[in-house]
């Protein structure tokens, strides 16, 4: 179905009767027309299946159904393609009508594993919530000891990971940098042709859209579709703990019932070169804040582990992502640091560091002697405060 202009402004003119308050959309968001379209079509399709539904009975009915359930399926797929989903998600969330059945279906596919352990922790870093389940971890007697061997498998000493974060600090601040510069790229003529939606049409027919899914009958079944599918469920969980939906606290629980922290935390020492930033910062700061200690790290590697060092290989956005949860779950402790430290303060903090408990290898592999850290980790913890105050310098400049 190809919806014209004229079509189109019907169904921004009927959403005014359907909400008072248009969802809210992003100040830079360019939708394309014929991607609504899409979207469009596929819902009246669902609603000619519904309508369908109530006179079929047998074979013809599984057959129907079926049938139904691989639209849904193009529907999320049409969804993401346009750019809106996100959108949608965050309307479906914040509905009060609603709101508390979709809460329970989503309990329910945590409680019972339908959802798996690499999407949660993955849309647990994407809603912003990674420092205060890390947090949790920590404070966890049942988790605790699970993350810090994760932690030393993919550092070895917490020299290594001091190390890390320091060295890691201006380039995640680069690549966000970069990203923070990047815009839409659309030209005059499109915006003339009435290619893309502006911005006040999109914010009506995304409510209608959601009107829609909302009087087929349908939104359990999108939502049981997308937890049943693992990249659709980080977007769709990634709002839900956005919003507020679903809070930190529920979400530790019902994980840990289940088990998939455990799952969660085998993802990430299995992909330590994405996670490695994100474990440095929170860890770097829980060693200068006093909640651990080295010899909680040192003593999980074994006495002659030889050091190594973690290069972050994550996404950009990731990294971003991983950087901003875990500095705003330090709170004060990371922001006390004056702004005007220079780089070379930095520098020489890091080199008396490393001449001081050793060397993060980098190839071949050195041992790193940390028979003494324990003993003086305040050194250690100066040292890294006053290295990490030259690189948040550098990144503010």
């Amino acid at each position: 179905m190809r919806l014209s202009q004229t079509a189109l402004c019907a169904i921004v003119a009927s959403s005014a009767f359907v909400s008072a308050a248009p969802a809210v959309v992003a100040e830079q968001t360019m939708i394309k027309r014929e991607d609504v379209n899409d979207v469009l079509a596929i819902l009246k399709e669902l609603k000619e299946h519904r309508a369908k539904r109530e006179f079929l009975s047998g074979d013809e009915l599984i057959a129907h159904d079926k049938r139904a359930d691989s639209v849904i399926g193009q529907l999320i797929t049409a969804l993401t393609n346009s750019g809106i989903i996100g959108d949608v998600w965050n309307i479906l969330t914040t509905d009060q009508a609603i709101s508390s059945s979709i809460s329970a279906i989503i309990q329910s596919a945590i409680q019972t594993a339908v959802v798996q352990g690499p999407a949660l922790i993955q849309a647990v870093w994407n809603s912003g919530l990674l420092g205060t389940i890390f947090n949790k971890f920590l404070n966890d007697a049942d988790l605790r000891n699970a993350f810090l061997d994760v932690a030393a498998s993919i550092f070895g000493t917490a020299v290594n990971l001091i190390t890390s974060w320091l060295s890691s600090s201006s380039s995640t601040s680069s690549k966000r940098d970069f990203q923070e510069l990047a815009v839409v790229n659309v030209s005059a003529r499109d915006i003339i042709d009435s290619e893309y939606l502006d911005k006040r049409d999109l914010a009506s027919i995304l409510t209608f859209i959601v009107e829609q899914i909302k009087d087929s009958g349908i939104v359990t079944s999108v939502i049981n579709w997308v937890l049943n599918d693992p990249q659709a469920t980080v977007s769709f969980l990634t709002s839900a703990f956005q919003t507020g939906l679903v809070v930190a606290e529920q979400l530790y629980g019902w994980a840990k019932q289940s088990g998939l922290w455990d799952s969660a935390l085998t993802y990430i020492q299995n992909n330590a070169g994405q996670w490695a930033g994100a474990i440095a910062s929170f860890l770097g700061n829980a060693l200068t804040n006093g909640l651990i200690s080295a010899s909680d790290i040192d003593s999980r590697s074994g006495s002659s582990l030889s050091a190594r060092s973690v290069v972050s290989t994550a996404a950009p956005q990731l990294s971003t992502r991983a950087t901003t949860v875990v500095t705003s779950a330090t709170g004060a402790g990371a922001a006390a640091a004056p702004k005007a430290a220079t780089a070379a303060t930095g520098a020489g903090a890091l080199s008396s560091l490393v001449n001081q408990y050793g060397t993060a290898t980098t190839a071949p592999a050195i041992q790193a002697n940390t028979a003494n850290l324990a003993g003086s980790l305040n050194t250690l913890v100066n040292a890294a405060n006053s290295a990490s105050t030259a690189t948040k310098a550098r990144r503010n400049y």
